[in-house]
Formats: C-alpha cells, structure tokens, sequence
C-alpha cells in the first residue's frame, strides 16, 4: 500500500449499475484500490440535493484537515445541478490540489441529433448550465479528460487528455472454439440504436424460413414493442431482456459475434459505447457500424469489422467473419489481446500518472 490518499468525486450512489453512466465511476473505484491508494469518496446523486449538500459539506470540512495528493472527478450525466459542488471545485483549486475531471458527454452541442423541432425551456437551461460548467472548470481543472479524441474537438480546454476506454478484463474466451454462426446483440432498440439495420440484414442472411444465423436480442422489456411484428416469429430471431453482467453471462457464452448497428450520425461518431468493450471482455469479435471513433478502436486492435450504416453491408460483414473458422479465430485471438492495455486498471494508473506528476 502506498499509504497516499485521493479525493474521488462521483455523482451517483454506489451499489447500482444501471447504465454506462454508474458502472464508470464505481469500476474506477475499485481499479484506483487496486493501484494501492487510499480513497476520499464523494458519491449522491444531484437530485437529493439535501443529501447531496450534506455529503458535499462533509467533503470541505475534511479538506480542512486534510490535502490530497491529487482529486479526480467522474461528472455528472447533464450539467451540475447544486452550487456547492462549484464551491468544492474552487476549494479544490484553490488548494493547489491537482484536479482531474473526466467530461463523459457532450448531447447538449448535439440538437439536430436529439431535438425534434424548437428547444424547450429546459433543454435551453440545460445548454446554458453546460456552458456555465465549461467556464468553471476552465478556471478550477488542471487536466480535463474525454472518452476520444472526437470529442474533445468539440472544447476547447487548455489542457485536455484521452482516457483509454476500460474493461474488467476477460470474462471470456473463444479462442479455439468452433463458431455456430450465433450472434448477439445487447442495447436499445429503435432507429437511432440501429435496430432496423440490424433486422434488415439478418432477414437477408436468412432468407425464407432457414435459420443459418440465428440472432439473440437482448434489450429491455418496454422497448421491445419496437421490433416490427414482420420479424417477431421468425426461427432466426431470440428476443431476451436481461441486465448486468451475471444475467448476460449465459447469453454471452453461447454466442459466437457481437453486434453493434447503432445509427451513425455526428453524436456517434465521437462515442465509443461501452457495449463494445463488454464484447471484448466476453472474448466476442464484434461487427460494428463504421462510426468513427468504433472504427478507430476495432482497426486498431483487430477485433472485428466495421461496415456502412447499410443491411446489406452489415450482412456481408458478419457473414465474412462466422462464414469461415480460420477468419473467426484470427479475431478471437486479436480480441483476447486487445484486453491488454484497455483495462480500468490501465485507466486508473494514466489518471493516477497524470495527476501526482503535476503534484510534483
């Protein structure tokens, strides 16, 4: 143990993991305990803004008695809700302690994608407090963080780095197994999300009644009525509603593919969804929608293909990875290996480098 202490700032109760959005800042938890350091955790969600105050209140009195080596922050998904987390802020900065925030979305630059028609009220004060929160870390962050390189040109922070994208590591692998032509997808369902692509090329890959490449869908229960009642009782498709790791663990082990539809348009062309990376723990090569940051990580470490926003594209690809055993098993080899190096462990010790050298 290195005996040394961080502040941690989260904005979410730990215990949940619901979306992307809780299992981040809980996975760098455990991978910064894994370093040696001895955390100072702040979590609550904004919303309880009595107990997130209190919480808050709690933090300052103890950066009376104490300083850090360094303090990291998971933001919030939306801007910053409490005034007292801007007073934590400028505490912090005001102590010289190095300050690391990592800036997980960016929606609000984003109207044509997620609007229909005018602003409302409340997505005008979402713009605006998003910009108010910009302003304000731009006078308190040493070091502002971004899930890729697409994103942060969208900013314009003085001082800004990418964090490598996290994984727990292998919960799978397919190395030497003999692939059943079984795919997999794991998400939302509707337009945006890609789910017409994914159908689309599926009813092409089984044409008729034939089932050569069966497809599980696994998405939540209310969604489900998207799926068009043309492709519901079809042999090839499974529809299953599952969350969390454990429950998909079944799910995963019997599939051969991973797949990622989603719609390719600006917001996805800087995002990399952590679906990509629960494929890759699984041992899964994936086919993906050639958005671009997805394009950047699945050619750089060779876990699979990308394609157009297109069926029939989408189709050829996944029939040129499970139509052939020695292509299959050269990207169940590249996806076992790309595990290296993209894990929250990786990603704690980058934070933890950056910011004690800036202490020093």
């Amino acid at each position: 143990m290195s005996g040394k202490t961080m502040l941690y700032i989260t904005y979410i109760d730990f215990g949940e993991f619901r979306s992307g959005s809780s299992v981040r800042p809980q996975m760098m938890y455990d991978a910064f305990l894994q370093q040696g350091w001895e955390i100072k955790l702040l979590q609550t969600q904004q919303n309880q803004r009595k107990k997130r105050m209190q919480a808050v209140e709690e933090v300052i009195g103890w950066l009376d008695e104490n300083t850090p080596e360094f303090c990291y922050v998971e933001s919030p998904s939306g801007p910053l809700f409490n005034r007292c987390d801007a007073w934590l802020l400028k505490k912090i900065h005001t102590m010289e302690i190095p300050l690391g925030y990592f800036y997980r979305d960016a929606a609000f630059k984003f109207d044509e994608v997620f609007i229909q028609g005018k602003k409302s009220l409340k997505q005008r004060v979402i713009a605006w407090m998003s910009g108010r929160d910009i302003r304000l870390l731009k006078k308190t962050a040493d070091l502002i963080y971004f899930p890729t390189a697409s994103m942060a040109k969208y900013f314009d922070f003085p001082q800004y780095d990418v964090l490598p994208p996290g994984c727990v590591g292998h919960l799978g692998d397919k190395r030497g197994i003999q692939n059943q032509r079984r795919s997999i997808y794991v998400g939302g369902v509707s337009k945006r999300y890609g789910t017409d692509t994914l159908l689309e090329a599926f009813a092409l890959l089984n044409p008729g009644s034939a089932i050569e490449y069966p497809l599980t869908l696994v998405c939540r229960e209310a969604e489900a009525a998207y799926i068009p009642a043309k492709y519901r009782d079809k042999p090839w498709l499974t529809i299953r509603h599952a969350a969390g790791k454990e429950a998909l663990r079944p799910l995963y082990e019997q599939a051969d593919l991973g797949l990622y539809p989603i719609q390719k348009n600006a917001y996805n062309d800087f995002a990399l969804s952590v679906k990509l990376l629960e494929y890759m723990e699984f041992g899964l090569p994936m086919v993906a929608v050639n958005s671009t940051e997805t394009e950047r990580f699945v050619e750089q470490f060779g876990t699979g293909l990308v394609c157009r926003d297109d069926p029939r594209d989408f189709a050829d690809k996944v029939q040129q990875i499970l139509g052939s055993q020695e292509e299959y098993s050269r990207y169940c080899r590249q996806v076992y290996d790309a595990v290296e190096g993209n894990r929250w462990v990786d990603r704690a010790a980058k934070v933890i480098a950056d910011l004690t050298q800036r202490r020093a």
